[in-house]
């Protein structure tokens, strides 16, 4: 009887942060870059705010308001996928553009029904006991990162992330508690270090998918 070869968390750390350094300019560069255009547009609308504040708001002004929160999703949306390929290519050893990490925006709408379906499926699950929601959410955790992996549909990559995660559940969410430690110290260190540790928690995500996907045996493009 054949026996499932560990997840070694401290290997994808490793590797994580190895992918990281290979394309360290260009991973903060944008980390920073999407973090100027998220402050600028988060002032844009502070000010819409303000200057409607003590009196009634135009429908121009509540149109243009609805677009900044557009632009601000839309932002999120593109951020994540970005990092998710760039981490990913990463650790497969690859070099990494600014130009590069734009190449997979066109799953954006993927990356959207991913998020809304696994939402609704963790919510369900946190108020059928508790237990499922709690489960999924980390069973899910390696869907974008599947996603970017592709040509892949978000049933897919959430499958592929349920079958990767399940056999070794505890150990990838101690892995997630260090990624998560490691991006709170980042922020710790005068917000600065974010700039730092969230596009290399990224990479480290990426590097504990490939080491289980590799185990797996399921097709992937590394």
């Amino acid at each position: 009887m054949s026996t499932r070869a560990p997840f070694h968390a401290g290997l994808a750390l490793r590797e994580g942060w190895q992918g990281f350094s290979r394309n360290a300019g260009t991973l903060v560069g944008f980390t920073v870059l999407a973090a100027l255009v998220w402050a600028l547009l988060s002032a844009l609308q502070a000010g819409l705010l303000s200057a409607t504040s003590d009196q009634e708001a135009s429908a121009g002004v509540l149109l243009l308001l609805l677009g900044l929160l557009i632009l601000h999703a839309i932002l999120g949306l593109v951020v994540s996928i970005a990092l998710l390929d760039g981490g990913l290519r990463s650790v497969r050893g690859e070099s990494v553009s600014l130009g590069d990490l734009f190449a997979k925006v066109g799953e954006v709408p993927n990356l959207i029904g991913l998020q809304l379906f696994a939402a609704l499926a963790v919510l369900l699950g946190l108020m059928a006991f508790f237990i499922p929601g709690l489960y999924l959410a980390v069973a899910y955790v390696f869907s974008g990162v599947a996603l970017v992996d592709g040509p892949r549909s978000f049933p897919d990559a959430l499958n592929l992330s349920r079958r990767l995660v399940t056999p070794h559940w505890f150990d990838v969410t101690l892995f997630l508690l260090v990624v998560a430690g490691v991006i709170a110290l980042g922020y710790l260190a005068c917000l600065v270090g974010g700039f730092v540790s969230v596009p290399a928690g990224y990479c480290m995500v990426a590097a504990a998918y490939q080491q289980l996907l590799k185990q797996s045996g399921e097709a992937g493009q590394g």
